[in-house]
């Protein structure tokens, strides 16, 4: 299956999940509710940021370890939402032109996919894992934090089209709560002014225009920053965050459905930056008056879900110091969020590789941070449960159709979260000759691969070859001696029941000199060359005096290399088992009918093929073998 195939498969994957699932959600006094089983929901939330970076395409720290283990190492922390920032180019289906995205040996699924294929994997895997999802638009240039929605080169028109594309693409995954229209509105943003820079306006066109295909998702609005043309104190004062500054909505409320919107403020310590209230001689205690003018006094008419909060909580980098401040200060809005009953939030960051606040997630990209850990589970009211693993999860993450450790062979141990299978070397694969070209001195093959098995694989052959592989092409190769390895390239996944076709040349020996004119005394009988009667010109290759082809003294062995059932290929290997040298010519028993045999002359009668060599390789030295190979249909 081509990976056009795969992608046209996920679409009728999500068009199916609409008649299957309801999917959707609503805001009620502050709170956000399950539509299907209207029972209040947490969000205990990281971001796991990658896919707005240029280039990257996909989450973070693929580089270091599997996709799938940092969704369960999230879900064995308590983790049950992640907020997933993207850019434009992401939705256009480009390559990942960064070869260090990820290990695709660590990644093996992910080889080959592109930007939007490898955003619905992700997203998929997070909906399959019962993980809810914030679909955050986040670097409309997939490179830089902009003030506004739009920039040179990017509209707000696209910015509409964009965020009405993937509400319209997974709006009927149950665990996709809703979009983050825009990350950080700050500088030249304004609101309530009716310009061009009114993030009011633009969010409530947006909002218009998700919920118009998504009704049933929830509109996550972040604030603007300090610059606001339109009001005066005390609508807006300052010492705000981007995207952290909701004042102005006590001018200028938001036109969106009450039940559909979520007020998401990003908010931060001094790890990120300084602020005068961070000086204050009262701080941290002084914070709460901030925090409920920014935005907390909107609670509860509105729900407030924070997008961003975090830093390094204490932990420097070779990069950056950390601020001691900052540990005081998490403490402090872990305590207001947990007062003010606003326990859903979305920690920046799951990475490490966040500059100003560090991740959850050590440098290393497998340990975490139990303190902030701690933290989180504190504001969330979790209680550790025991771990899940993808090897004892009852899921077949990898679509086998095998389950968990020891039935998966992806599975080292139950403890291993990659149930994805390791390379297969033979079983289950078909392997058929398309075409051969031999011109004595070498040769060119192309083989036929098929996936037998019900299940994907990352497929491996084996070969016996004559000679020394001077190419290949879509495959990969290793040769020791005569055996040859050979795996795909691009093409190294099957999807079950598919074929794909490689090639490879080959060079063999120059062939020695005719035994006329090679200076030897070949059968022995005391003459060399010319002055021996048995040659006829120094071409002749046999110095033997007439005596015709024999199959006396020799061995033939057939051995069957592959077989399909409606035909097969065989190598066979003549020896010569006596001391002196043979003119040699074979019969042997074939099935079927002949569809090649190379290297050597023959003909076939009913079930017997007879065989001699051509001038070059018709005689066999004494203890020597030549060996050839054939096909045939049955």
């Amino acid at each position: 299956m081509k990976l056009f195939s795969k992608f046209i498969l996920l679409i009728a994957f999500l068009a199916t999940a609409s008649m299957t699932v309801t999917a959707g959600y609503h805001v009620q006094s502050g709170r956000i509710y399950d539509n299907g089983t209207n029972q209040e929901i947490q969000l205990r939330g990281v971001n796991w940021f990658g896919f707005q970076e240029r280039n990257d395409y996909v989450v973070h720290g693929l580089w270091a370890r599997n996709w799938r283990s940092q969704i369960k190492q999230m879900k064995n922390i308590g983790v049950n939402a992640v907020r997933l920032p993207f850019c434009p180019s992401v939705l256009q289906n480009v390559p990942v032109t960064n070869k260090f995205a990820f290990d695709p040996n660590l990644n093996r699924e992910l080889k080959y996919k592109k930007s939007l294929e490898l955003f619905d994997l992700v997203i998929n895997e997070l909906n399959n894992e019962q993980m809810y999802i914030l679909l955050d638009h986040h670097t409309p240039d997939c490179k830089t934090l902009t003030e506004t929605w739009y920039y040179d080169t990017y509209t707000e028109q696209q910015w509409l089209d964009d965020l009405a594309f993937v509400a319209q693409r997974y709006k009927n995954l149950p665990y996709v709560i809703g979009i983050d229209l825009k990350n950080e509105p700050h500088g030249v943003a304004t609101w309530g002014t009716g310009l061009e820079t009114d993030w009011k306006r633009a969010a409530e066109a947006a909002a218009s225009r998700v919920l118009s295909v998504a009704p049933e998702m929830l509109i996550f609005v972040e604030g603007i920053e300090d610059n606001n043309q339109a009001t005066v104190p005390p609508c807006s004062t300052g010492g705000h965050w981007w995207g952290g500054n909701f004042e102005p909505m006590d001018c200028y409320p938001l036109n969106i459905p009450a039940d559909r919107l979520v007020l998401s403020p990003h908010v931060y310590g001094p790890d990120v930056s300084n602020h005068t209230y961070f000086n204050d001689p009262s701080f941290p205690n002084n914070m709460p008056y901030w925090w409920d003018l920014h935005f907390g006094h909107f609670a509860p008419q509105h729900a407030i879900v924070f997008g961003e909060f975090g830093g390094r909580y204490g932990h420097s980098s070779p990069q950056r110091v950390a601020d001691p401040r900052d540990i005081p200060w998490q403490n402090k809005i872990v305590d207001y969020m947990i007062e003010k009953n606003m326990r859903s939030s979305f920690y920046w960051s799951w990475n490490p590789n966040s500059l100003d606040t560090g991740g959850i997630l050590q440098d290393d990209w497998i340990n975490v941070w139990d303190d902030k850990v701690a933290l989180l589970q504190r504001l969330w009211g979790y209680t550790p449960q025991a771990p899940e693993h993808g090897c004892s999860d009852g899921r077949d993450a990898d679509g086998d159709g095998l389950l968990d450790y020891p039935a998966d062979p992806g599975c080292q141990n139950a403890e291993d979260d990659d149930e994805f299978n390791p390379p297969i070397t033979g079983q289950g694969l078909e392997v058929t000759t398309v075409s051969n070209n031999d011109w004595g001195t070498g040769y060119c093959t192309t083989l036929r691969v098929k996936n037998t098995n019900s299940f994907d694989v990352d497929w491996i052959i084996n070969r016996t070859i004559e000679g020394n592989v001077t190419s290949s092409w879509s495959s990969a190769y290793t040769q020791n001696g005569n055996e040859a390895v050979f795996g795909g390239t691009w093409n190294d996944i099957l999807d079950a029941g598919q074929t794909t076709e490689f090639g490879f040349c080959a060079s063999r020996p120059a062939p020695p000199p005719p035994a006329c004119a090679d200076g030897l005394d070949n059968d022995q009988d005391g003459l060399i060359d010319l002055s021996d009667t048995g040659c006829a010109n120094a071409q002749d290759n046999d110095e033997t005096n007439e005596a015709p082809p024999t199959s006396e003294g020799l061995t033939t062995n057939v051995n069957v290399v592959n077989d399909w059932g409606g035909g097969y290929c065989a190598d066979v290997t003549v020896t010569n088992t006596t001391d002196h040298p043979i003119d040699w010519v074979v019969t042997f028993p074939v099935e079927g009918t002949v569809s090649g045999l190379w290297n050597v002359a023959y003909a076939q009668n009913g079930s017997s093929v007879t065989a001699e060599g051509f001038s070059w390789n018709n005689i066999i030295q004494p203890q020597g073998s030549i060996a050839f190979n054939f096909c045939a249909n049955r």
